[in-house]
Order: C-alpha cells, then structure tokens, then sequence
C-alpha cells in the first residue's frame, strides 16, 4: 500500500476521547512504586509522552533522581500491565468522522501510521477498544523516547523499513501545539485538529499547515491529503 502518501495521527485527542484508564494507570503506578498520592490531573499533559509526564509528575513531587531512575522502567511497565487488565472497562470512543476517515483513506491506498506519547501497548489496546487498531502496524511511540519530535523519526524509520515507503508526501495529524512542533525538524506537513483542549484559534498560533474544527469532514481531509 504506497500512493505516496503517508499519514501519521497522534491518538488522544485526535483519534479518540475517554481514555480515563490511562489516567488510572499512572495513579496506580505512582502509588505503588513511589509513594506518591498527589492528582496529576491538574497537569496539561496534551501532547507529551507517557514518560515525560511521569517524570514531571515525580518531579513535582520532590522525589530525588536516583529513586526516580531506580524505579522509572518497572513503573513504565505496572502501568502498561494496568492499563491491559483493565482496557475492556475502558469507555474509549472514536471521535466524529474518525471511522469513516480511515476507512476511506485506506480504500486510496494512503499508508497510516501513529505518532503517539502513549507506550506502545497501550497505544494499541486503546486503539483496538475504540474499534480502530487494525488501521495502524507501526509508528513512533511513548516506549521509544520521551521527545515527541523522536516519534516522528522513528515513524518515519518504521514507515520505510516495514512497508518500503519512499515518498514525501507526509501529514502529521494532531490535536495539540506538540504534535505540530514535533514536525518541523523534518519539514513535514502539519494538520491540528480542535477536538482536543486546544481551539483552533490557538491552534492557529502554531504555525500548522492546516487547522481543522474536526476530522468530520472527510472530503476536506482527503483534499489536504491530495486524494480526490
């Protein structure tokens, strides 16, 4: 599947909405391996990677860096195991035109990726949740860094070495100033979408190739993209 084009969505946010288990497990997995009871919902964690978050959530909560390295791995993997053993309480929807939007894509032959903060696994059980998961085979993921501009590359890596993608046609789709900014070291075309916390008049700000209210409109999707 190669016309060219090359789509990498961002996923809450973007793709979905009500991922509330996700939040449970970071509480969960702070708790038991640092101690720590503080809310982290009062973080603006749009667009930054499961492990920046968790960071800056120990961070705020004093704890010295070396207990913070001792237990960051096997936290990072108590909430992937979480999330998993209890994903199908999960009330995760796909937002409006999202459905209809990939499969229309897909029939144009247009390759999807991710470009995600999410840890791999839960990027997929979130995905498969919200009935979308068998869109996307690969991308750039929260598991391997926790700069989002390193998820794009290493997307972009995935989409050559698994799939022999070789054009330069390349959208990154996302609800927040991150994603956006996360595209620029590799001259990429930039879609925000507003279904996230961001309006598009901030989104505007960004400088993002194209600002959209939503993804409901899968005509004018399509027309960004170069599919007709």
């Amino acid at each position: 599947m190669d016309n060219g084009i090359l789509t990498l969505f961002d996923i809450d946010g973007t793709l979905v909405r009500g991922a509330r288990c996700h939040y449970m497990a970071f509480v969960h997995a702070v708790s038991k391996f640092y101690g720590m009871e503080e809310d982290i919902i009062g973080i603006n964690y749009a667009g930054k990677t499961d492990p920046q978050i968790l960071r800056e959530v120990l961070e705020m909560g004093n704890i010295q860096d070396k207990t913070i390295e001792e237990n960051f791995q096997a936290c990072l993997n108590y909430m992937t195991d979480y999330y998993l053993a209890n994903v199908h309480q999960e009330n995760v929807m796909a937002l409006g035109g999202v459905k209809e939007l990939l499969r229309e894509i897909q029939k144009d032959e247009v390759l999807m990726g991710l470009t995600t903060g999410n840890l791999e696994l839960i990027a997929h059980a979130k995905l498969n949740r919200a009935g979308i998961d068998n869109y996307f085979s690969f991308g750039g993921f929260g598991s391997d860094s926790p700069k989002r501009p390193c998820l794009v590359k290493k997307a972009l890596e995935r989409a050559r070495e698994l799939h022999g993608y070789q054009g330069d046609q390349v959208f990154v789709i996302g609800d927040t100033p991150r994603d956006v900014e996360a595209a620029r070291p590799f001259n990429l075309h930039t879609i925000a979408v507003a279904t996230g916390r961001y309006s598009a008049q901030e989104l505007e700000k960004t400088g993002a190739d194209f600002v959209l209210e939503s993804l409901d409109d899968i005509n004018q999707v399509k027309e960004i993209i170069g599919i007709r």
